[in-house]
């Protein structure tokens, strides 16, 4: 990666539009935000799930719910409930994602209800004739995607300071 790459005039004002964009779109989701607040504190007065305002001949829809999030302290649980804390367990995808390279042997048996094709062992299975390509054939789409990020590095106090001059 070229750390200190100089672009044309065009892709600098590119990447400063960007980033004009990008602090305005953090103004908005804070100022959504902050009016989503008051909605939910009109709904809480409410005591309702659902209102339906209308505002200058507009009609909306305000739906509110509130939901109970339980985070445990894994660790205590553990050293408090020894064996009986296998008893208090449930799959949790993000953990099962984490270690899935560890635990995809165990899930082996159960391919065919929690499974899906990946393109790689589709290749692999293919090459070493455990199936054939023409079986793939109207049976696929294949999608080019792009990602690009923009973000600015960290910069080092004597970066910082040079700026601040």
């Amino acid at each position: 990666m070229n750390e200190a790459a100089t672009p044309t005039p065009e892709l600098r004002d590119v990447l400063l539009e960007y980033e004009k964009v990008q602090q305005e779109e953090k103004a908005l989701s804070e100022r959504k935000a902050a009016l989503k607040e008051k909605l939910a504190m009109h709904m809480r007065s409410l005591h309702a799930t659902e209102w339906m305002p209308d505002v200058d001949g507009r009609l909306f829809k305000v739906r509110y719910r509130q939901a109970t999030s339980v985070e445990y302290d894994e660790e205590a649980l553990r050293q408090r409930l020894g064996d009986r804390y296998r008893h208090v367990l449930g799959p949790d995808p993000r953990k099962v994602r984490r270690h899935l390279d560890e635990i995809a042997p165990l899930l082996e048996p159960s391919l065919e209800i929690i499974g899906s094709p990946v393109p790689n062992k589709v290749k692999e299975a293919i090459a070493t004739g455990v199936v054939s390509a023409d079986e793939f054939k109207g049976a696929f789409t294949k999608t080019e995607k792009e990602y690009i990020t923009v973000s600015q590095p960290a910069q080092t106090s004597t970066e910082q300071t040079d700026q601040e001059s």
